[in-house]
């Protein structure tokens, strides 16, 4: 334990004498805010399994009740820094560098025949920027609240299982490009040797942002999800699948100062696989349809959305010590070459015939600097894994991992617009948006300790009027408590 601790305190001063040396950071983008929150639910989804009796009172529950249960809490903190996310190195960035705290309290219940599970987990951030400009808060508190509460309660019958799930949880389909998201309400799964299905129907959490930011009262979203899924496992190393999910806006459209109204009801329909070819190389694909009523910007007209989505890809991992794999992905997302202003908002889309700008409630990693949704984009991706110490007998060496990856940006749609607010949308703009690295750097040092490092760099193309290089740095230490 005294070799645990020593390991994590000498750590953390390494990590503060990196801090003090980090260059400047750029605004959060919605995409980034995403893949942060994605990621917080993937390294705590362990938490949501029960499996102990720590205590006097959880042995008592076990022997009284045969209720099982897990209690615990999770810490981090994180700097986040980086340079020119406005393609500018003669202005300075708005928001200089940010420290975030992050702690969560989860508690987890299980019956004695596993059957039936409750989950709650209890959360608060907080946030210190330093800033440039008073138009970014100095500080900012998340008050503590559940970022998930569900009870679930499984059903088996014959050779089908059946479970409901009812509370606040995360829902996804096919890869998570389309819809992912923790929201309210009930999922029903139905799964048998060679069959997988869902039905979800969902509220957003109003406590967050509405995606069309410009919005009146967009810091409080309205809208209601709900749709269906199917796998169909046709062999061992091969699945297809199917779905459908919808997004129905009940926000508040009413004319705005500009003349403007805001909505987006829409569809989403796709077709995917995935599977292992031979060996330890992996493939998977998935087209994803968009369809379904927004407003033509700049007035009160509602038009059809008519957008698209693609992402393919391949994998291989090699047997080796280290671990080496390596990866090819392209991804695309349909855009609108007459939307001047953004990829999300009605105000600035489409100004004739139908919106073709792909407009998700989920999303891709498809780099860190630029950190791009995917909307009038084409990314090809390049990546590899490996394990350096994974020859080491200490498992403590073996568990760090380091993932290069490269990527090359295009539009398919030029002159229209990106998520990226610095690209040109001028008559004549290239499509050339530029290529950018990655490097992740994860460790798990000890059982109870984790360390992960991201840089990112974006070299801009010449679709840019500006092009001074993006940078971007992460540096997250987390520990259960």
């Amino acid at each position: 334990m005294r070799q645990r601790v020593l390991c994590f305190d000498v750590l953390t001063a390494l990590a503060g004498l990196l801090f003090l040396n980090c260059p400047a950071y750029s605004q959060i983008s919605m995409e980034e805010a995403r893949r942060e929150k994605l990621e917080t639910v993937e390294e705590l989804r362990r938490t949501e399994k029960v499996f102990g009796r720590s205590s006097w009172m959880t042995s008592s529950l076990y022997r009284n009740f045969g209720w099982r249960t897990n209690v615990g809490g999770w810490v981090s903190t994180s700097y986040t820094g980086g340079d020119n996310n406005d393609r500018n190195a003669a202005l300075p960035d708005v928001l200089d560098h940010s420290w975030d705290q992050e702690l969560r309290f989860f508690m987890g219940i299980s019956s004695g025949t596993g059957r039936t599970n409750f989950y709650s987990r209890l959360g608060t951030t907080y946030t210190r920027n330093s800033r440039s400009s008073v138009a970014i808060r100095s500080s900012d508190l998340i008050q503590p609240t559940f970022d998930m509460l569900y009870i679930s309660h499984s059903l088996p019958t014959g050779r089908w299982q059946h479970q409901f799930t009812f509370g606040r949880q995360f829902v996804m389909v096919e890869r998570g490009i389309s819809f992912s998201a923790v929201a309210d309400g009930l999922r029903y799964g139905i799964h048998s040797p060679i069959n997988d299905f869902q039905f979800f129907f969902l509220r957003q959490n109003t406590s967050e942002d509405n995606i069309d930011y410009l919005a009146t009262g967009y810091g409080h979203s309205h809208r209601w999800f709900y749709g269906a899924e199917w796998k169909l496992h046709y062999h061992p190393d091969h699945q297809v699948g199917l779905f459908m999910a919808a997004n129905k806006d009940r926000n508040n459209d009413s004319v705005d100062g500009l003349g403007q109204k805001h909505k987006l009801d829409s569809i989403y329909y796709g077709l995917g696989t995935d599977g292992r070819l031979f060996g330890k190389f992996l493939y998977w694909g998935q087209f994803i349809g968009e369809s379904g009523k927004t407003y033509q910007s700049g007035g009160t007209t509602k038009i059809d959305v008519s957008a698209s989505a693609l992402d393919v890809g391949f994998r291989y991992f090699f047997t080796t010590a280290v671990a080496p794999s390596l990866y090819l992905e392209y991804a695309m997302g349909s855009g609108d070459k007459d939307a001047t202003g953004n990829v999300v908002s009605t105000l600035g889309g489409s100004t004739t015939g139908k919106d073709q700008r792909f407009i998700s409630f989920g999303g891709l990693n498809l780099g860190y600097a630029l950190a791009p949704q995917l909307s009038n984009i084409q990314v090809i991706k390049l990546g590899s894994s490996f394990k350096p110490f994974g020859w080491s007998a200490s498992r403590r060496w073996s568990n760090l991992s380091v993932q290069p990856v490269y990527y090359i940006y295009s539009r398919p749609s030029a002159p229209g617009a990106t998520s990226d607010p610095y690209i040109s949308t001028a008559a004549g703009a290239s499509s050339n948006i530029g290529n950018a690295y990655d490097l992740t750097v994860a460790w798990k040092a000890a059982v109870d300790a984790n360390y992960q490092l991201k840089f990112g760099r974006f070299n801009p193309g010449s679709a840019y009027t500006t092009r001074s290089n993006e940078t971007y740095l992460r540096l997250k230490v987390s520990l259960d408590l």
